[in-house]
């Protein structure tokens, strides 16, 4: 039977019962946080699905080990805080969020090189600076299409978003399994934002070395 395991708004898994008990020895998963099995509706802490279940208890590693940690094969994701591509995004009125969109997909398309986020959102880019400068063309004719290119526009942005959501999950699920699920109406709304939140705990966790994503 497998598990999930939820913590404030994100779940992660599903993990096996061995891996939930590994988890929970190593500090991973607290006690306190909640859980449900596959065929269970409701959430129940931790410590009630573990209950008098021996937690194994992973052997000291060789002092060596700690001297010349394995690095990762893939490289981190953008390391700039959430916070301040939010900031920064509101302060250019957007723009910065556009050019944060490709570095993100430009990371991704190194770790997921099936991605065609950074295509998408290239042309999302290039069909809204036309919009931009339709809307304020001379020529009335002109500026009749600009509504047009605006669509066309949002449509690809969430096209890439989208595209990207699923790459990243994928990266996180089974290059590196820390089972990270993102939220489909957080992605819809906030794209860059949302996903920039998650590159900064990761990012946390991975310098921690001690806590779940």
């Amino acid at each position: 039977m497998n598990y999930f395991i939820k913590r404030e708004l994100q779940e992660y898994g599903p993990y096996s019962l061995a891996e939930l008990q590994r988890y929970v020895g190593t500090g991973n998963v607290l006690l306190t946080d909640l859980c449900r099995s596959e065929g269970m509706d409701q959430w129940i802490p931790v410590s009630q699905v573990i209950g008098n279940i021996a937690v194994p208890v992973a052997a000291p590693a060789p002092a060596a080990a700690y001297a010349a940690p394995q690095p990762s094969p893939y490289p981190p994701p953008p390391s700039l805080h959430w916070g301040i591509v939010l900031l920064l995004g509101i302060v250019t009125c957007g723009l910065f969020a556009w050019a944060w969109a490709i570095v993100q997909a430009v990371w991704l398309r190194k770790v997921q090189p099936n991605s065609k986020a950074l295509l998408y959102w290239c042309i999302a880019v290039g069909l809204l600076v036309v919009w931009i400068i339709a809307s304020s063309w001379p020529d009335p004719e002109v500026e009749k299409l600009s509504p047009i290119f605006f669509v066309a526009g949002i449509v690809t942005w969430l096209v890439a978003a989208f595209n990207a959501k699923n790459g990243i999950e994928e990266h996180y699920n089974v290059a590196e399994p820390l089972g990270l699920t993102l939220s489909g109406v957080m992605t819809f709304f906030f794209n860059v934002y949302y996903f920039q939140y998650h590159f900064t705990r990761i990012n946390d966790w991975k310098r921690s070395q001690g806590q779940i994503i």
